[in-house]
């Protein structure tokens, strides 16, 4: 591998992809859209009475087919082979650069420029590999997220059709991106993601199946907060590594690097959500995976996971505020919608509720969670706000 001095790392992430963060969409306008689109001309090209969209034909299944071609080529890289960069940048120019744009521009800018810099050695290859393998599967996330309120606005217009294919989609880009990630972060933290991801979907089928609107929205919330979780953990985790090679002395800049580059390229998919929890935490988590400002020898593990639970709490509570104001006013399925969220926020610190909490008072306040969500479900107010606010005085106990 060729080493990345400090000043060509500054140079390639702080004056491209550094440029690309102030550019991301935010996060609570969903580019729905585009992807209803896709799905609308995937099934037009299978239309015909009896006949039933073939996952082959769909954009998604040509999106992750691209991305595995990529991935077999840029892998070359870390056995000490020469990847043909000129073909890893037709494949995604070709396979995935439009749809990318469409959903998050800042995503496009950093996977080209991690590519340029491969290609020239401005940056170590294994480190412009894992900046484009990590960034696309950012892209993912934002994908499945735009396929899951594509299976619900089909099926509130009434295309039943045009909701299984957008599902069909969901499952398979699931299936062979989501969760293999989720299993990894799993094995590292003896999570249930997988599961998680997999049990949301499950009820998500049987809800679609069902016509059941209202539950689909609830349940779609347990696949793409546990996919989150997913996300945010790897991110954590490369954090966790880092700090441990450091300690443990001898370890390679740019290893270390590699480590960074992977974390930041996860963080990119939950960042901007982040935001709205707590903005300045989500802002300096950016800085600390960001190669182009921090040193990876620098990063402090305690201090990633006291930002990672200072934005999430923020989020957290913010769903506790909002559920009392939508019972108040009737709307039953957005106050389930918003304490699902927020049950499933949880869920994903409940490493962190349980280390700084205690096992007992952390396992409390998952059951006290479902206990709310019941609560909430049955429209029962009083209850569900006496339960709300016991569950935040405890959140708030984190830091």
């Amino acid at each position: 591998m060729k080493k990345l001095t400090t000043a060509l790392s500054t140079m390639l992430i702080a004056s491209v992809i550094l440029s690309a963060c102030g550019t991301e969409k935010p996060e609570a306008v969903e580019d729905t859209k585009d992807q209803v689109d896709q799905t609308e001309g995937s099934q037009n090209s299978n239309e015909g009475e009896g006949q039933e969209a073939s996952i082959e034909d769909t954009i998604t299944y040509t999106e992750v087919d691209t991305y595995k071609q990529m991935m077999d080529e840029l892998k070359k890289e870390k056995e000490g082979e020469a990847a043909d960069w000129n073909l890893v940048s037709t494949l995604y120019t070709d396979g995935l650069k439009d749809t990318v744009v469409e959903t998050d521009d800042s995503l496009d800018v950093a996977i080209l420029a991690a590519i340029e810099a491969g290609a020239s050695e401005q940056l170590d290859t294994v480190v412009a590999l894992q900046v484009i393998d990590k960034t696309t599967q950012s892209y993912f996330y934002k994908k499945q997220k735009n396929l899951q309120s594509d299976v619900v606005a089909a099926l509130e217009e009434g295309n039943q059709q045009e909701a299984d294919v957008a599902f069909s989609e969901l499952k398979y880009l699931a299936e062979h991106v989501l969760v293999p990630t989720a299993a990894k972060r799993d094995s590292y933290y003896s999570a249930d993601m997988q599961a998680q991801i997999e049990n949301g979907l499950s009820l998500q089928e049987t809800a679609l199946a069902e016509g059941n609107i209202d539950d689909l929205k609830v349940y779609k919330q347990m696949t793409d907060k546990s996919v989150y979780r997913s996300y945010y953990l790897a991110a954590n985790s490369y954090a966790e590594k880092i700090a441990a090679a450091v300690q443990e002395g001898g370890a390679e800049k740019v290893d270390l690097q590699i480590k960074q580059a992977e974390a930041w390229g996860f963080y990119q998919a939950i960042k901007g959500s982040l935001s709205g929890g707590d903005e300045q935490a989500a802002a300096a988590l950016d800085t600390i995976f960001n190669l182009g400002e921090t040193d990876p020898e620098s990063i402090n593990a305690d201090e990633v996971a006291d930002l990672f639970v200072k934005a999430f709490v923020g989020k957290i509570t913010s769903y506790h505020e909002k559920v009392p104001v939508a019972l108040e006013e009737g709307n039953i399925t957005d106050a389930r919608v918003e304490a699902m969220e927020a049950n499933i926020f949880m869920k994903a610190i409940e490493l962190e509720i349980i280390e700084r909490l205690g096992e007992e008072q952390g396992s409390d306040l998952m059951v006290k969670g479902t206990a709310w969500f019941e609560a909430v479900s049955i429209e029962n107010a009083e209850e569900a706000n006496s339960i709300s606010a016991e569950i935040v005085e405890a959140l708030n106990q984190l830091f």
